[in-house]
């Protein structure tokens, strides 16, 4: 075989070995890129989804929803006294956290004209709470008052001339609950020696009633 002949089949085989070549090295190159990329991590078995969170936070719910009917309470309100709401809440504070019995035996001594008012009511409000919801040991856990009626009148004055009076009424109303059972644990020693912890000066009431006639200063 002449020399001529070798050479051209050699280079008629050239172009099917640089085609070879050129896929190894682009089959390689693509598996070092792969091989670096970082995988993404798997939820391993047993992990926490969206279903289960929900689940268990319609169960705290659940479970404070049956806290709040264990705990049996009672709100009466009673009518509209001939004082004003500010002469009213001296009477409101006094019996604030006070067990019913001693609150009524507060009232049966008080001086003020509207305490009388405020025993009877107590103690009407006492029966229904034993009567409907089976309440025993009641506290009275809140006290707060409410403006009634505010009538304008004529004051008649000297030469002809008048001013103007108010007639105000006010409204009183009590919420109940059960007293808590006394631990028998020894007390903080701070608590035993009168430090006890600060109380908050103005908690919001139960119903969401609209305030009239906002001051700006505290006015208890």
């Amino acid at each position: 075989m002449s020399v001529l002949s070798l050479t051209s089949a050699l280079k008629a085989l050239q172009p099917f070995k640089q085609v070879n070549t050129v896929r190894v090295l682009s089959f390689s190159t693509t598996s070092l890129r792969r091989a670096e990329q970082p995988t993404p991590d798997r939820p391993q078995i047993g992990a926490s989804s969206l279903f289960e969170n929900v689940q268990v936070e319609a169960e705290e719910k659940l479970a404070q929803q049956d806290r709040k009917i264990t705990e049996k309470e009672y709100q009466f309100s009673s009518g509209n006294f001939k004082t004003s709401p500010r002469k009213l809440n001296m009477l409101a504070r006094q019996i604030r956290n006070l067990p019913v019995e001693e609150a009524i035996r507060q009232m049966e001594f008080s001086d003020k004209r509207s305490a009388k008012k405020i025993l009877h009511n107590l103690a009407f409000a006492r029966k229904n709470a034993a009567d409907q919801k089976g309440m025993e040991n009641m506290v009275v856990s809140q006290a707060w008052v409410g403006k009634g009626r505010y009538v304008r009148r004529v004051r008649a004055h000297g030469r002809g001339q008048f001013g103007v009076m108010h007639h105000k009424e006010a409204h009183i109303k009590f919420l109940f609950k059960e007293a808590a059972e006394k631990s028998t644990e020894k007390e903080d020693r701070r608590n035993i020696r009168g430090w006890n912890d600060p109380k908050k000066t103005w908690t919001p009431l139960k119903e969401n009633k609209p305030i009239y006639n906002a001051k700006a200063f505290y006015n208890w």
